[in-house]
């Protein structure tokens, strides 16, 4: 309820303000051309550049207001499909607003009837747009797979005396410093997931990463919260650590190959 609360305090300000651009009207409310002198002002197109920037508005409210449901229906593509847009919405409309003049008079109504003489883009207006994308992709293109290593299962395998778990914050578990391998048919919500302290929460279930709970202190997380059982390894030095998947099954099958491994080698 509160992710709604939030989002809906952001979005109807964005709805609000787009409709009242829509009008042509809030020019004076837009970055950039609210600077202008009254001079350079006449050379926009006022009300074409008002529905612009209200279609944006309104745009980014839409998808705003999706990101609650990512977490209702605990789907990290649905977060990707909403966060995606939003963040390139702002910048796509900057480098469509600042390119080809397409709010600009053909005439300059100050000046008439001279014409207002079209000039192409400096070199370094072009390298500004160039790094500003640049940079944007490798921003979404980093959040896409913190998203996608965060909610996917994490992959645990036994290679020689190591456990080895692929997943954000992942690590490599000496069997000599393993005191104890155990199944608890519970979920790691039953069990107490505390406060991350430094790790990934996401917008489902998927936890990795450092929690601090009052029952196990501090404690490292690779589990799908909702979902029983829990493997629990005890270490002998460090935190321990919980592991479970999205499909119990998995977690079972896991669990019986940690524990073959450990009880084989007789440690």
């Amino acid at each position: 309820m509160l992710v709604w609360i939030i989002m809906g305090a952001i979005a109807i300000p964005f709805i609000v303000l787009g409709v009242f651009l829509l009008n042509g009207k809030g020019a004076f409310l837009i970055a950039g051309y609210n600077t202008l002198s009254d001079r350079d002002k006449a050379k926009y197109d006022t009300k074409a550049l008002c529905r612009a920037v209200g279609w944006l508005l309104i745009s980014m409210a839409v998808l705003g207001l999706l990101f609650p449901l990512a977490s209702v229906f605990e789907s990290s593509w649905l977060f990707l499909v909403t966060f995606i847009p939003f963040m390139a919405l702002p910048f796509g409309f900057a480098i469509y607003a600042n390119t080809g003049n397409r709010f600009r008079l053909d005439f300059d109504p100050n000046e008439p009837p001279t014409v207002y003489e079209r000039k192409p883009m400096s070199r370094g207006k072009v390298a500004a747009i160039a790094i500003a994308i640049i940079l944007s992709v490798q921003m979404l293109i980093g959040i896409g797979i913190m998203f996608y290593r965060g909610e996917r299962d994490p992959v645990v395998s036994v290679q020689g005396d190591v456990i080895r778990i692929s997943a954000s914050y992942g690590r490599d578990i000496n069997f000599a410093q393993v005191s104890e391998i155990t199944l608890i048919e519970k979920s790691m919500s039953e069990i107490g997931i505390g406060t991350r302290t430094n790790g990934y929460g996401g917008f489902g279930q998927a936890l990795k990463g450092y929690f601090r709970s009052s029952e196990q202190g501090q404690q490292v997380l690779y589990v799908y919260s909702g979902s029983s059982p829990t493997i629990k390894i005890t270490s002998t030095i460090g935190f321990p650590i919980f592991i479970s998947y999205r499909d119990p099954a998995d977690t079972t099958a896991t669990y019986n190959e940690l524990s073959a491994a450990f009880s084989g080698g007789q440690r």
